[in-house]
């Protein structure tokens, strides 16, 4: 719609396009009011505003807002090894890693407080009802607090909640699915020499510490052997995806009587703050390394 001007040498009505004479302002052909359309113009479609410039606030909008949102994923997956995967993560996603790492590490805390456990009570944590509450307060973030890569050591309350998931004992992975629980007790003496399933463990190969292998010291003592199984990211057991912790921690071993006393509580405090171990994560991508990485990435990265 034109809008007749008084410097329009023949003034046209805005509606039906007749004269207007003099300093009219209404048509008086079909009544329209030159006064009411300047002071109350027609509103414009979005249509009409995105195609006389309003496009650029969706443009600038988007290049402002696409890398906000991608940082943001970022401090939850991490970077990746180059810089090719770690734009993709940014724009999809990480395919499940984040959650992935979180449910291996968690299953190396759970065994490294079944350990606590045994140590405490000389005897094998059963696994039973509600075991992850049970066991809680045995994780190492409430023991010795959680132990970054750089920060050597810390207070618990200072871990934001996403390092603090990797050190919590929950019964749930990484996907908030729970975990299948397998305990089998090994006992003292030469029995374990004939269980097929202690022998295909030693034979596939047992960690100590990330970087150690070992083999426990079976004959002396009972000893717990626990299988923790994640369904992985298609939330199906038994299935290419399915992630899995096994861990042997001594239930029980008989007291020397005649050892120092003093060497006899050092030891055992000792391994009531390791919680020791020998593990193995079966189906994974990635290891305990990249797990306490990522948790130090998003301390870092005060998420």
């Amino acid at each position: 719609m034109r809008y007749p001007s008084f410097m329009d040498n023949v003034p046209k009505c805005g509606e039906c396009g007749a004269d207007l004479p003099g300093r009219a302002t209404i048509c008086t052909t079909c009544g329209w009011d030159l006064s009411t359309a300047i002071s109350s113009p027609p509103r414009r479609s979005i249509l009409q505003q995105l195609s006389s410039g309003g496009w650029r606030v969706l443009v600038y909008g988007a290049i402002i807002l696409i890398p906000v949102f991608g940082f943001a994923r970022l401090r939850d997956t991490g970077p990746g090894p180059d810089l090719q995967t770690t734009l993709r993560w940014m724009a999809f996603g990480d395919d499940g890693r984040a959650a992935e790492l979180i449910t291996i590490h968690r299953a190396h805390q759970i065994g490294a407080a079944a350990s606590r456990y045994a140590v405490r009570e000389i005897e094998a944590f059963s696994f039973e009802d509600d075991w992850a509450r049970e066991l809680a307060p045995k994780a190492t973030m409430n023991v010795r607090g959680w132990m970054p890569l750089v920060f050597f050591g810390a207070d618990t309350s200072m871990a934001p909640a996403s390092v603090r998931e990797f050190y919590e004992v929950k019964d749930v992975d990484g996907w908030n699915r729970p975990y299948r629980v397998e305990t089998e007790i090994i006992p003292s003496g030469d029995v374990w020499k004939d269980n097929p399933t202690v022998t295909a463990d030693l034979e596939a190969g047992l960690q100590a510490r990330f970087h150690t292998l070992d083999d426990p010291k079976f004959g002396a003592g009972e000893w717990l052997r626990l299988e923790l199984t994640s369904a992985g990211r298609d939330g199906v057991f038994d299935t290419q995806d399915d992630l899995r912790l096994v861990s042997y921690s001594l239930a029980s071993a008989p007291l020397r009587m005649l050892a120092d006393p003093d060497l006899v509580v050092r030891k055992i405090e000792r391994n009531y703050t390791i919680g020791p171990q020998y593990f193995r994560v079966e189906g994974s991508r990635y290891d305990l390394i990249d797990a306490r990485l990522l948790a130090e990435y998003r301390l870092t990265s005060l998420y």
